[in-house]
């Protein structure tokens, strides 16, 4: 059977759309405290922010915007998950799993039409 690539523009505007859902109903309550002395808070910060790049990099005709949030959002999931991972497999290191793949997709498609 061959894919649908009808499809294609829809997928990626979903994968942009969850990114952001994800990270602002994960984040945005540690993001909006302002709480300047903690790790957790930068790292909010960066998913708040490149995530939002990331789907507002999707409107430009050039990927590069999009490449960049990738890249940025790549390095700190990989960090996050390596936090969460506590000697352990679970659900959030696979969400990160799950995430990080996403993220790496953008970064080697950009915004292919």
């Amino acid at each position: 059977m061959r894919p649908f690539k009808g499809l294609f523009p829809l997928a990626t505007w979903l994968m942009r759309f969850a990114v952001v859902f994800f990270v602002l109903t994960t984040y945005w309550k540690t993001f909006t405290f302002f709480n300047f002395q903690t790790v957790m808070f930068y790292v909010s910060a960066i998913y708040v922010i490149f995530s939002v790049l990331l789907f507002i990099g999707g409107l430009l005709h050039k990927g590069s915007l999009t490449v960049l949030s990738s890249l940025i959002l790549i390095l700190v999931t990989g960090y996050h998950a390596f936090l969460n991972l506590e000697s352990k497999l679970d659900h959030n290191f696979a969400v990160y799993v799950v995430l990080g793949s996403i993220f790496i997709y953008f970064f080697t498609t950009g915004n292919k039409r």
